[in-house]
């Protein structure tokens, strides 16, 4: 299975897959994977009947993934050297034109793609590697180790030799355990290639946010507060919005906090999040969100008092925003 932003780069790779294995070519679009949601999961498939598929630009990886096998299906992420970076920090929607509320019209819905291509495979593969000069190559494979430690890593040279050495995920049971952010908050982040620029940094803090200060903070932190942010992904809580665990995920400029559910506390009132990047100063990092953390007081006075702080942030709709009862 291949997958990634840069479609002529991918398809091109997956014809020479096809074409060295000597097995079909299926190519799955968008609009088919939204129709496959109705029919049963596909039959399982003799070694010898495997087709290689590729996924397009803005299919739903996880679903596609985890619908044809996954921990079992080899996944292979094709990444453009001369742009990857790039495609990571963009914030272009991944569709243009797409209706209300779909996602992939997001601004950096793109990015998130390619984020997430990174993260979910079990093979990263160059092309076009030979055009980049050797120091930004070595960042750019140490960066995708961090976001995915357990990726085998190949510059291209032909796609038999590419899938030559085998992938390690005899111990997986989810696809997103490969996530470098989630090997990071279960601490098991051990990337194999490293580079001096880049870095992954976990922060913690059991203080929920106040969402104009977090509002400033995001801001500053774009601006290279912390140095230069590619991905940030975890879990947090904004005092405004009490009971509700969130989920933090952001790619290059573009942020999303969205809501996991309601709880009763007992999952934690603050925020775990991974962050990685390039030229990441650490001590300014937690300064920076330290800062939107609340304060003694504020902690003191409670959720009656933070659900009427002014809230800047994009609003949650069809959550239920009311406050925990402590007796049930």
């Amino acid at each position: 299975m291949t997958m990634g932003v840069c479609a002529p780069e991918r398809q091109a790779y997956a014809e020479r897959i096809a074409a060295t294995l000597g097995r079909p070519l299926h190519l799955l679009r968008y609009r088919d994977l939204r129709a496959a949601h109705a029919l049963p999961r596909p039959r399982p498939r003799a070694a010898g009947e495997r087709a290689v598929v590729d996924l397009g630009t803005d299919v739903d990886l996880i679903h596609a993934i985890a619908e044809r096998g996954g921990v079992e299906v080899e996944a292979v992420c094709i990444v453009d050297a001369r742009h990857m970076i790039g495609d990571l920090l963009e914030g272009a929607p991944l569709v243009a034109s797409a209706p209300a509320g779909d996602t992939r019209g997001d601004v950096g819905a793109r990015a998130r793609q390619a984020a997430l291509a990174l993260e979910l495979a079990t093979r990263i593969v160059w092309v076009n590697w030979e055009q980049v000069p050797t120091a930004a190559l070595a960042v750019q494979m140490a960066l995708a180790s961090h976001l995915n430690p357990r990726a085998t890593l190949r510059l291209s040279r032909d796609p038999r030799t590419d899938l030559g050495a085998a992938a390690p995920r005899e111990d997986e049971t989810e696809i997103l355990e490969r996530a470098g952010w989630v090997r990071t908050l279960n601490d098991e982040h051990d990337p194999y290639m490293r580079d001096n620029r880049v870095s992954t940094l976990r922060y913690d803090q059991v203080r929920p946010f106040h969402p104009q200060r977090l509002q400033t903070a995001l801001d500053r932190l774009d601006d290279g507060a912390a140095g230069r942010l590619v991905r940030s992904a975890g879990f947090c809580r904004i005092a405004s919005r009490p009971g509700i665990l969130a989920r933090w995920e952001h790619v290059g400029s573009a942020m999303w906090i969205e809501p996991i559910g309601t709880d009763d506390g007992r999952m934690g009132v603050g925020q775990e999040i991974a962050f990685t990047g390039l030229d990441l100063s650490a001590p300014r990092l937690r300064h920076v969100l330290d800062l939107a953390a609340l304060t003694d007081d504020e902690l003191a006075a409670g959720p009656e008092a933070w659900v009427r702080y002014e809230d800047p942030l994009p609003a949650w709709p069809a959550v239920d925003l009311s406050i925990p009862d402590a007796t049930d």
